[in-house]
């Protein structure tokens, strides 16, 4: 299942339901699923998925000598340009 977003996420009766959402082929926001959580697991399933996907990130971001790669930031000074008349 391939999962490009979220829809309703609601809590009843002690389960967390999160709505899946997927983009079919005629580029339409549908549902694809859903997750259902036992409330007493919610914190230990998101803290999981965020420490998983942390270290996909983490992952991703290293350059292929094994090193992190430092993306560069914009600078916010703007440069002046000489202008010749």
């Amino acid at each position: 299942m391939t999962v490009d977003g979220l829809g309703s996420i609601t809590f009843v009766n002690g389960v967390l339901r999160v709505q899946l959402t997927t983009i079919n082929g005629e580029g339409k926001i549908v549902e694809a699923g859903s997750i259902e959580i036992p409330g007493a697991k919610v914190g230990d399933i998101i803290n999981g998925l965020a420490n998983a996907s942390k270290g996909i990130v983490d992952k991703l971001n290293e350059s292929p000598d094994g090193s992190e790669e430092k993306t560069k930031k914009p600078s916010s000074k703007s440069k002046s340009k000489n202008k010749t008349n």
